[in-house]
């Protein structure tokens, strides 16, 4: 399963072609691809390195807003309908927590959007 949602993380980051790749990401914030594969999908944020929590905002900053929430406009056709639901989930779920960090979001976004791929689509 961590196997997964490192893959899943990068597939995102295929389907959403960004200026950031994945290995840039990894470098500029110090982390390697292992590293990343051995986090548990559901990990809470606050057992998540700052690095890797970075590395997720870094591989997404091309969809992220003025407001530093992720936008639906810039994701645009590049998700699926099914993504696209899911991230309106995620976001009424997550945007309005005042206390998270930039990359703390960052990373919870990855996390609910991949956790409900898995789980039928329900975030």
């Amino acid at each position: 399963m961590k196997v997964a949602f490192a893959v899943l993380t990068l597939c995102l980051v295929a389907q959403l072609p960004s200026t950031n790749s994945a290995e840039s990401c990894l470098r500029r914030h110090n982390v390697t691809s292992s590293q990343v594969e051995a986090v548990a999908p559901n990990t809470p944020v606050a057992d998540i390195s700052s690095n890797i929590k970075c590395y997720s905002l870094c591989v997404i900053s091309d969809y992220i807003g003025s407001d530093n929430k992720v936008d639906l406009q810039l994701v645009g056709t590049r998700a699926s309908p099914q993504e696209q639901r899911i991230l309106v989930e995620c976001k009424k779920q997550i945007d309005d927590n005042t206390n998270l960090e930039k990359c703390d979001y960052a990373y919870l976004m990855l996390q609910c959007l991949f956790l409900a791929k898995t789980n039928g689509g329900k975030a």
